[in-house]
């Protein structure tokens, strides 16, 4: 049998990440942080943090800002219509 994987509480992945411990189980709620629940308590295998941690990011809701395009810009020169 294998090595049993050591699992955090959300307040110490809180405290790895510096966010709260409800934070932690709301990411978690929504598929952003690996966990599970075990009973109605939320676990975190340490490696599955650590790993998430490193984990690039490849995109900007990664971060949980919402990518924006404005679009074509267009640039009109001198002050007045038609001159």
């Amino acid at each position: 049998m294998g090595e049993l994987t050591r699992l955090l509480t959300p307040s110490e992945v809180g405290e790895l990440l510096g966010i709260h411990g409800k934070t932690v189980e709301r990411m978690a709620r929504r598929g952003e942080l690996p966990g599970r629940r075990v009973g109605r308590y939320w676990r975190f295998a340490e490696k599955n943090i650590a790993a998430w941690i490193d984990k690039p990011i490849t995109s900007s809701l990664a971060c949980g800002v919402p990518a924006v395009s404005a679009g074509p810009i267009s640039i009109q020169r001198g002050g007045h219509a038609g001159t």
